[in-house]
Formats: structure tokens, C-alpha cells, sequence
């Protein structure tokens, strides 16, 4: 029902569903697409809130030569009936915590993350959330003026964007350098947090070590590699 461009390779896509009308999930659960013609089946986090029951949005960003993404690029239209399947996954948000939290994501990682914070949001932010987003330039960010807006909104949040790509770039007052490095210097004592992680496997075991390092149980720890 929507297609919106998040950045120049990134979308994010609206489903209201049909058959069933309803679909439960946990905030960080992923569904599949069925995409049509050549029948592959491609993962994707959902990454609107659990409370609506009654779309899904997604993140969805182009990759090089991918069918999948490359169908929902270039060839996806509104009106369009996809066949989905879900939902699935066991990396989405511990309820039955009270520690702090810890999010780390980057690229389209992004999906699942946004789940969890507007659930949190929805509940009014009962844990003091930090959300580390890495990106190379200021093209790659997005959803940032919602993501601040949200910090000014709730003191419990705190969003920390950090390019790791931006040397030269006079525009840019935030945090530089790889998102592990920004981790490090910013997130703190770590011991009675737990963290949420998502994207690069490459990504995924640095900030594991780093947040290891910052005295967090391994056992806190939970992340989806893509």
C-alpha cells in the first residue's frame, strides 16, 4: 500500500494484510517473501510495531545483483498482492527485562531495531534505550529527524548516529568513525545491560567483542546477522 524511499538504496514497504487480516510477532521477528516469476524466497525484518496487527512495514535495501531486492526496486507497485510467510526468528526483545538496553545496527538493520523502539515508545519508553546506528556518509542515514525527535521526546532514549566515512565532511557534527569505536567511547559499564544487534556478520562479532570488553554478559547479547 506504500513505497518509500528511505535513502538512494533503501525503501521501506507498507503491507496491509488480506488473508489472514492479522499477523502476531514479536518486536525483531522477520517474515518471507515469496517473490513471484522465479518462486525464490527471500527474510526480511518487520519493522513496525507488534501493536499493528494489521500491516507490516519493512526495510528494504537494494542489493548488487539480488532478485529479491532487485523485484522490489524496480518492479514492485502499489496494489501489488505478495504472498508472505511468518513470522519467524528468535532474535526480538526480552519483555521480561527491566535492564537497560544497548542497539546496534547498520544499513537496513535498522528494521528491527525500529520495531523494538516503537513498542517501547508505545509502552512510554519504560527502559533507558541507547541506539548506536552506523553509516559510511550522511547519505546512508535515515529516519533521523524521527529518531532525535523521539530522544527530545522520552530522556530514556538516546540516539547516537556515527559515520564512519566522514573525514571530510564540514557538515557533519556527529559521531565519527566505526560504530564500535563510538560504542566504546559512549555506551559505558555494560554489566547490567543488554544489547540487540543487527547486520553484518563482520559487524555483529566486532561489537560483541567490544560490548564483552564493556563488561557485558555474553548471554545478553542478542543479534540477527544478514
Amino acid at each position: 500500500t506504500e513505497i518509500e524511499d528511505l535513502t538512494y538504496d533503501t525503501k521501506r514497504i507498507t503491507f496491509d494484510l488480506i488473508d489472514p487480516e492479522e499477523i502476531t510477532f514479536k518486536p525483531g521477528q522477520f517474515i518471507q517473501i515469496k517473490v513471484p516469476g522465479i518462486e525464490i524466497v527471500r527474510a526480511y525484518s518487520i519493522a513496525s510495531s507488534p501493536n499493528d496487527k494489521n500491516k507490516i512495514d519493512l526495510m528494504i535495501r537494494q542489493v548488487y545483483k539480488g532478485q529479491a531486492t532487485t523485484f522490489v526496486h524496480k518492479a514492485l507497485m502499489i496494489g501489488d498482492k505478495i504472498n508472505i510467510d511468518g513470522p519467524f526468528g528468535d532474535f526480538y526483545l526480552n519483555e521480561n527485562s527491566q535492564k537497560d538496553i544497548i542497539c546496534i545496527a547498520g544499513g537496513s538493520g535498522m528494521a528491527p531495531i525500529y520495531s523494538i523502539l516503537n513498542y517501547l515508545k508505545e509502552q512510554g519508553m519504560p527502559r533507558k534505550v541507547k541506539y548506536f546506528f552506523g553509516a559510511r556518509t550522511q547519505e546512508d542515514l535515515f529516519l533521523t529527524e524521527e529518531l532525535t525527535a523521539l530522544s527530545e521526546e522520552y530522556p530514556n532514549f538516546s540516539y547516537i548516529p556515527a559515520l564512519s566515512h566522514a573525514d571530510d565532511d564540514q557538515d557533519w557534527k556527529g559521531e565519527k568513525g566505526l560504530i564500535t569505536e563510538v560504542v566504546k567511547k559512549r555506551a559505558g559499564n555494560l554489566s547490567n545491560s543488554e544489547a540487540y544487534l543487527c547486520g553484518s556478520p563482520g559487524m555483529i562479532n566486532a561489537c560483541i567483542s567490544v560490548l564483552k570488553e564493556l563488561k557485558m554478559p555474553e548471554n545478553e547479547i542478542r543479534f540477527d546477522k544478514f
